[in-house]
């Protein structure tokens, strides 16, 4: 009996070692390899998916490719026209500035000239007139008054005549030598440009001058011409400036041929320019050199000494065309059908080998 029990344990227990030394390793493989080879399956269904998505067809490509030449285009136009408004603003600005200088002008100029009646008329010989005109003006007034009484008496109309005629001329006498009269009231203009304000300051500056001292002086006279001369020379250039704008607008052409094209024109005339100015100077130096005698020196090498420049000029060509061919050459998956490994082959071996 307890025999048999031990016999029975003993077995129990070398069952559960082979358990444990060699089913379970065995399972664990197993399992190990089917999560590999669902990952491979996986891995390859993605890996084809990819090439399916990445082999595009030419056309696809071309159409890509114009549809972003077509929105470079449009945003090149719309910045031009961007840039029209803006010279068109510009011009307008220029033209608005320039009225408002001139009517600035011209109301400094009124002023100007009403201020000189008005200190002629402040003279003391015209203080004088002005006094002997109202005082005819009020004997006149008198007179009127008088001959009014005589006529109604009967005496006749003759001194009433004489009296209003005089009276009224010496009135108008004195209205055309007021200086009340020769005041102009400023116009309401907007604010100039800086030129003719430092003018309207010269002005104004002349004006007060001239009010102080009641009559006109040489001097004074003088530095108004030169003031005017100054504004007028300032208002010619602002001028110039605004005509120089207006007779400058952007070149319009006809473009048969695509903005991107035109702009790959210009690159390439920009650098044949560009070498041809780097091979000046060594055709320069060529022909400034002390001529030799014709049985010593043939003239044939003066081209080898133009194309000095040559083969560092290939050599910086040759590495842009092969920049611009590696761009081009970017995101595009060529044949992928021999660099890629054959997966089932793969886990054909794994499986002979597990």
């Amino acid at each position: 009996m307890t025999g048999s029990a031990l016999g029975g344990g003993l077995l129990f227990v070398v069952a559960a070692l082979l358990w444990s030394a060699v089913l379970v390793p065995a399972w664990v493989r197993r399992r190990e390899f089917r999560a590999a080879e669902r990952n491979a399956l996986r891995l390859q269904r993605t890996l084809r998916v990819l090439a399916e998505t990445s082999e595009v067809p030419h056309e696809v490509h071309a159409e890509a490719t114009a549809k972003e030449a077509l929105q470079h285009e449009k945003m090149l136009r719309a910045a031009q026209r961007r840039e029209e408004a803006e010279r068109r603003a510009h011009l307008a600005e220029a033209k608005a500035e320039e009225v408002r200088a001139e009517i600035h002008a011209q109301d400094m100029q009124r002023k100007h000239r009403a201020t000189l009646r008005a200190a002629k008329l402040r003279r003391p010989t015209v203080r004088r007139l002005r006094s002997i005109a109202a005082l005819a003006t009020l004997m006149g007034v008198i007179g009127v008054l008088v001959g009014a009484g005589l006529a109604i008496a009967g005496s006749g109309a003759a001194v009433l005549g004489w009296s209003a005629l005089v009276g009224c001329a010496a009135f108008a006498g004195l209205l055309l030598m007021a200086p009340g009269r020769a005041k102009v009231a400023p116009l309401p203009v907007p604010e100039a440009v800086q030129t003719v304000a430092d003018a309207s300051s010269a002005l104004e500056s002349e004006i007060a001058d001239v009010h102080e001292a009641g009559a006109e002086s040489p001097a004074s006279s003088a530095a108004h011409a030169a003031a005017q001369q100054a504004a007028a020379a300032r208002i010619a250039r602002a001028r110039a400036l605004a005509r120089a704008r207006a007779e400058k607008p952007a070149t319009r052409t006809n473009q048969p041929d695509s903005m991107l094209l035109e702009e790959a024109r210009r690159q390439a005339r920009q650098q044949e320019r560009q070498e041809t100015s780097a091979a000046e100077p060594a055709v320069r130096a060529a022909r400034t050199a002390p001529a030799a005698p014709a049985a010593q020196v043939p003239e044939a090498p003066e081209r080898p000494a133009a194309r000095a420049l040559t083969p560092a000029q290939e050599a910086a060509r040759a590495q842009q065309l092969a920049a611009a061919a590696r761009l081009r050459q970017m995101g595009v998956v060529g044949d992928t059908s021999e660099g890629m490994p054959d997966l089932n082959a793969l886990l054909q071996r794994r499986r002979n080998a597990g």
